[in-house]
C-alpha cells in the first residue's frame, strides 16, 4: 500500500513540475497552443476543472485565429 502512496505522490511531483514548464512555455510564446492544451490534461489530472476548462478554451481559441489566418494568407496566395 505504501508503494501505492509513493507512486501517486512521484506523480504528483511530475505534473506539479509539468505545469512549471507549460506555463514557463506560455509565457515564452503566449500563442504556443499545445503548452495550452497539455497544461490543460495536467491541471485536469490534479482536479483543477475550472482552469484546465480555461486553458483548453485559450487553446481552442488559438488555433482558431490560426487557421483563420492561414486561411486568409492561402486566399491573398491565390489572387
Amino acid at each position: 500500500m505504501d508503494n501505492n502512496k509513493d507512486n501517486n505522490e512521484e506523480q504528483f511531483i511530475i505534473i506539479k513540475k509539468a505545469l512549471e514548464y507549460f506555463n514557463k512555455a506560455i509565457e515564452l510564446n503566449p500563442f504556443y497552443r499545445d503548452a495550452y492544451y497539455n497544461k490543460a490534461l495536467a491541471l485536469r489530472i490534479l482536479g483543477r476543472y475550472e482552469e484546465a476548462r480555461e486553458c483548453l478554451i485559450i487553446g481552442m481559441s488559438i488555433e482558431r485565429y490560426s487557421n483563420n489566418k492561414n486561411n486568409k494568407k492561402s486566399e491573398d496566395n491565390g489572387k
